[in-house]
């Protein structure tokens, strides 16, 4: 039974509207904040370029805020977006973060220019682009700088050579584990502080070949965003960062490690507004001379060195050496990470067994290219013993069963990869048949 007429259910309806309205309006003048949004969205146009977005709560009158795009080297664009919130919640910016790019990704460069004017269209962003990436998302955050404007790159795992910095027209902050097998992409800066290019900043982290920790990114977010502000980067947010690099710098010194405390206070004492605090220079050049930081350089210098001359008969060595051989040399490794107590000689030995790694997966893919069962064989049992937990391990081995015919092997193997965290649909279906990944679910 109705108990409104049709012209009191208008006047009710248009009641509503007008005081959800007036709430609206209310709530705009009272400065009520916008809450955080995270979705997965695509670019119109290419819809197979999916990606995470987050835009952390702001106030209304914050209109549009800078883009900050994250590339990740396997693509896993919520894995890393998350790695990014907590200093999109400090430092604001939206996160667009590709499910798409990856390592090998033919056309990154127009990929990544894709996303960026799909999320201009849609989310609340500024002229202010930052990129940031690890490993290969790293190098191809670099490359796309080099022929578009960026404002800022945050690279982890990986860096370039000094032309390449000298071209790019923002600063990059490097953000490099001294035990990732890439560490000598950064090494060399510490060594030639005068040739070092001048938007070049460098954090050292024990992260090895990974993202750094939220709390890592979230600082160096904060060094881009509140350096680009420049003079006015002014007030409470300048203060308080500038007071936490000084406990950090404190903080590494008391710990002896010398070389992480330098390189801060080299940042902060090299990069405006935070050199108008004059006690970053002086705490750097104390530093700088001191004998812990001039021996720790030394023993740096020393290991690296001994690192580069071993890397080469290790290569050599996957093609001559038998799996005897490998397991005494992995089993020498492994009870040096046990025993020993210097920090740089372990750096330098979690690097060898990185290297070694990333050797196996290069000679893998190699193998997988020219179909020679021969190579993969040799390589796929180092592979494992290394780092038995690696996806890739089981995915190289699904083949030298596919190869065979040895259907329901190569099904099991592509399972474990699957089970270990393979998460490349588009190169599981380039490599094996229909018949072979409708087993698969």
């Amino acid at each position: 039974m109705n108990i409104f007429t049709k012209r009191e259910l208008l006047f009710l309806t248009y009641c509503l509207l007008f005081c959800g309205l007036v709430s609206c309006k209310n709530a705009s003048k009272t400065g009520a904040i916008l809450p955080a949004v995270e979705v997965t969205d695509h670019c119109s146009a290419a819809p197979e370029h999916t990606y995470e977005v987050y835009i952390p709560k702001r106030d209304p009158s914050v209109s549009k805020l800078p883009l900050l795009v994250i590339i990740d080297s396997h693509g896993s664009g919520k894995f890393a977006l998350d790695k990014f919130k907590y200093g999109a919640n400090q430092y604001p910016v939206v996160l667009a973060a590709s499910n798409l790019v990856k390592n090998n990704f033919p056309d990154f460069v127009v990929a990544i220019q894709t996303l960026i004017e799909d999320v201009r269209k849609k989310y609340p962003v500024d002229g202010t682009i930052y990129l940031t990436g690890f490993s290969g998302g790293a190098r191809m955050a670099l490359s796309y700088a080099l022929a578009h404007p960026v404002n800022g790159l945050i690279v982890c795992g990986a860096l370039t050579g000094p032309d390449q910095l000298n071209a790019l027209q923002c600063p990059v902050v490097a953000i490099s584990g001294m035990d990732d097998f890439n560490f000598m992409e950064t090494a060399q800066y510490l060594f030639q502080e005068q040739a070092t290019p001048a938007n070049l900043k460098i954090e050292l982290t024990d992260a090895s070949h990974d993202w750094p920790d939220s709390l890592m990114l979230a600082n160096t977010l904060g060094f881009i965003s509140l350096s680009r502000a420049g003079a006015e980067a002014v007030g409470s947010s300048l203060d308080a960062y500038c007071k936490r690099q000084h406990s950090r710098i404190d903080t590494l010194e008391k710990k002896g490690d010398y070389l992480k405390a330098g390189t801060i206070a080299r940042n902060m004492s090299s990069t405006e507004p935070f050199n108008q605090d004059k006690t970053f220079a002086t705490a750097y050049h104390s530093i700088k001379s001191s004998s812990g930081y001039t021996a720790q350089l030394g023993k740096l210098k020393q290991q690296l060195s001994f690192e580069m001359s071993v890397r080469q008969p290790y290569i050599d060595a996957f093609q001559s050496k038998d799996m005897s051989w490998w397991n005494h040399e992995i089993d020498l490794s492994e009870e040096k990470l046990k025993t020993e107590k210097d920090p740089y000689t372990r750096d330098t030995y979690l690097r060898i067994k990185g290297f070694w790694g990333i050797a196996c997966f290069t000679f893998g893919n190699q193998a997988l290219q020219s179909h020679n069962s021969g190579m993969l064989n040799r390589i796929v049992p180092i592979y494992k013993r290394l780092e038995p937990e690696n996806p890739y391990v089981y995915y190289f081995s699904a083949f030298t069963y596919f190869w065979k015919g040895d259907e329901a092997t190569t099904v099991s193997m592509l399972k474990k990869a699957l089970e270990k965290g393979f998460t490349d649909s588009a190169q599981l279906n380039k490599d094996f048949p229909a018949s072979i990944i409708s087993q698969l679910h």
